[in-house]
């Protein structure tokens, strides 16, 4: 905290009419100087659960604990810490609906950090925050509406980011967005332009009445850093090896109200005179309970104005009738004021957004402009960078505004001119696998069958092409192996299925499917004469079950992990009763942990979960890297190294693409993505059916059949390396 600033926390929780000691949906953390990560300044959160019987106090600690945790360990910007924040409570509850399904959770969440004077705010919704200013009041959200990506759902929720100054005097309101249910946005505003946060607390429980909200209210000071722990009965939550914070005295002289002009003036004088009204009186049922005292209490009243109010009486027979002047004044002249007062400072702080978005908004269509004239790749590049940086704070003005969309699709437009993105069309879905038990992990195709490894399952299911390829349905059999099979001329059943590959016919052997248990047994299928138990010596010389397989002329490769090596085994009458040959010399090492999927040109490509790509050949590691590759890949899942052509193709699931590159080079060459949807961040499995020209891809539930687009008429310009 700023060391001219202090804070003062207090908390709103009501339940049938009576206030509570705290909020469970409600933390403050406000860490000492001295405690890692304390450079990231104060952190406030309320969370709002819908669902199944609501939240409850457990649910809400899980939550805070992730969100604490994620802020203030996550390196980079704050915004990047808050993002990190709201993911982590979005992950908590994932996890808890999956564990309990019909407790259907989901939630909303405002985070607000506090470092120095600068305040940002990260919501999803359903989110409310409200923050004053000594001539405006800002609600965040600005426009509530409703949202369908809360946290707990299967969609990664839209974090709305927001940022903005405080000063002494200013208030922070966090509350449930159910308020609005209740009351007008501009009572609320009143709330957060009260002096103190006590009186702002006052305030909300007369406008709660019964109904079941919580908010939390921080009040900006002056002060010192001595100053600035949170006071008794919120509780500031831990970092790690952190002591609590205590409360903090009350200081000796209160800092000067922000809002001593006209609108603070109004708020203090209509309760007083509102008050007046009513004193005496219950109020009628549904309505706002009324204050009967000044709600600034405990400082000296302003000249001419508590002093006046502090005469009023309850009117007895006794007393001589008074002027109705003053009821007039607080029934319709004050709530006009205030009324005018608020639209006022909301055009202001309206006309101040718009400037300030229009001139992002200008920046990032310039900035468009400069990398479309731009014939070089890398300047190009980073002019769009800069563009995409003023369009995201034209969006942190004004998230959802219809004129970001144009300046938007022309930046995926240069960026994709820049990356060489070619968009795969015609992605036709073929089947989807319903069902909790799968995990598809192998696909291959041969003769208008599609072969999918489904290991959860424990089946190889057989998929029938149309003569179009443009659908599919279960073949007859439907399954080339099953776990629990036995094969026919075999006492042993199949296995866990472990990995698979399609074989074609080289010599005396006919094409065949080959497949492998976690055993370590192998077997075959065929549409002649069905499911075979295969024979495969040498099993003596494997550190351990092969991971996985591959082909090439014939022969059958097994990857053997823990030995560090790669059998090859040739085929004889019975299958492959020979000891296997080892690809790797005895003096070499190679490291086959974390192994993706292994592609046999000739060559011996190795596909690591890091993107790494290896090439060997004849057992030796041959030169080859990444060239000119615009990003880097995140996630890599599969590796296509068609025998004809000089490319390779790379699956890179993080980044949702399949990328092409030169064997020879390792030069980039396209970035292939679905001109629709997303379906590549969940690629499983890949395949290339050289002599149609087309991907099949496999993905955690769905196979997709995908055209290969034509080569680029000339090779990309070479961009950064990697």
């Amino acid at each position: 905290m700023h060391n001219s600033l202090r804070t003062t926390i207090s908390q709103f929780s009501s339940a049938g009419g009576r206030q509570q000691a705290r909020a469970s949906n409600v933390r403050a953390v406000e860490p000492a100087p001295d405690l890692p990560g304390a450079e990231r300044g104060n952190l406030y959160m309320l969370v709002e659960v819908t669902g199944s019987g609501g939240g409850h106090p457990a649910l809400y600690r899980q939550v805070f604990d992730a969100a604490q945790k994620a802020f203030y360990e996550t390196e980079g910007t704050t915004v990047t810490a808050l993002q990190r924040a709201v993911r982590a409570a979005h992950g908590v509850l994932r996890k808890v609906n999956d564990a309990l399904p019909d407790a259907a959770w989901r939630a909303g969440i405002t985070c607000a950090t506090l470092q120095e004077a600068d305040l940002v705010i990260a919501q999803v919704s359903p989110a409310l925050a409200l923050v004053s200013h000594p001539k405006t009041v800002d609600q965040f959200p600005p426009e509530l509406k409703p949202e369908s990506c809360a946290l707990g759902g299967e969609e990664r929720p839209n974090v709305q980011v927001a940022r903005t100054q405080v000063e002494p005097g200013s208030m922070i309101l966090l509350a449930d967005s159910r308020w609005l249910e209740y009351v007008q946005p501009k009572a609320l505003a009143v709330a957060a332009a009260l002096e103190t946060p006590g009186q702002a607390v006052d305030y909300l429980a007369q406008l709660a009445g019964s109904a079941e909200l919580n908010a939390v209210v921080i009040g900006i000071g002056q002060g010192t850093p001595e100053d600035s722990e949170a006071p008794a009965g919120l509780g500031n939550e831990r970092l790690p090896n952190a002591e609590p914070v205590g409360p903090a005295p009350e200081p000796a002289e209160r800092p000067a109200p922000h809002g001593s002009g006209l609108l603070n003036r109004l708020i203090r004088l209509a309760p007083v005179l509102a008050g007046h009204r009513d004193r005496g009186t219950a109020p009628a049922e549904g309505q706002i309970p009324v204050m009967t005292q000044p709600i600034v209490s405990g400082t000296a009243p302003e000249a001419g104005l508590f002093e006046a109010a502090e005469t009023f009486q309850v009117e007895t027979e006794e007393q001589p009738r008074r002027s109705v002047w003053p009821l007039v004044l607080a029934v319709v002249v004050i709530p006009l004021l205030i009324a005018v007062v608020v639209l006022a400072m909301w055009f202001m702080r309206n006309q101040s957004q718009e400037n300030s978005f229009q001139q992002a908004l200008d920046a990032a269509s310039a900035a468009v402009a400069t990398a479309q004239a731009q014939p070089d790749e890398n300047a190009a590049r980073q002019a769009l960078a800069t563009a995409q940086a003023s369009l995201a704070k034209a969006g942190t003005i004004k998230p959802g505004d219809s004129r970001l969309d144009p300046v938007q699709t022309k930046l995926d437009e240069g960026m994709d001119r820049v990356n060489h993105v070619t968009p795969l069309y015609g992605v036709v879905p073929l089947w989807s696998f319903t069902g909790d038990s799968h995990k598809l992990a192998r696909v291959s195709v041969n003769a208008g069958i599609v072969y999918v490894l489904d290991t959860g399952a424990g089946e190889i299911d057989r998929l029938a092409l149309s003569g179009l390829n443009d659908s599919a349905k279960p073949a007859d059999p439907p399954y080339a192996l099953q776990k629990k099979q036995q094969v026919p001329g075999s006492d042993q059943l199949v296995g866990d299925l472990a990995d698979m590959v399609w074989i074609d016919a080289v010599s005396d052997q006919r094409s065949r499917l080959v497949a492998f248990d976690a055993s370590g047994a192998l077997f075959s299928y065929d549409t002649t004469f069905g499911a075979a138990r295969l024979v495969i010596g040498g099993q003596d010389q494997w550190g351990g079950v092969p991971q996985m397989i591959s082909t090439f002329n014939g022969n059958l490769y097994l990857v053997d992990e823990k030995a560090k090596q790669i059998w090859r085994y040739r085929p004889t009458a019975r299958g492959y009763e020979n000891p296997p040959e080892p690809y790797f010399s005895d003096s070499q090492q190679v490291d086959l942990t974390g192994l993706q999927s292994i592609a046999i040109d000739g060559n011996i490509w190795l596909l690591y979960a890091d993107g790494r790509l290896i090439k060997y050949l004849a057992g030796q590691q041959q030169p080859f890297a990444y060239q000119g590759l615009p990003t880097p890949i995140a996630t890599a899942s599969a590796v296509v190294a068609p025998a004809d052509g000089d490319q390779i193709y790379v699956a890179d699931t993080g980044n949702g693409r399949i990328v092409e590159f030169s064997k020879d080079t390792g030069q980039f060459q396209r970035d292939l993505r679905p001109a629709q949807g997303d379906m590549l961040h969940q690629l499983r499995g890949l395949y290339l059916d050289e002599s149609a020209g087309a991907f099949y891809i496999l993905t955690d539930t769905q196979l997709y059949k995908a055209d290969l687009p034509a080569p680029e008429a000339a090779t990309p310009t070479p961009a950064s390396q990697n």
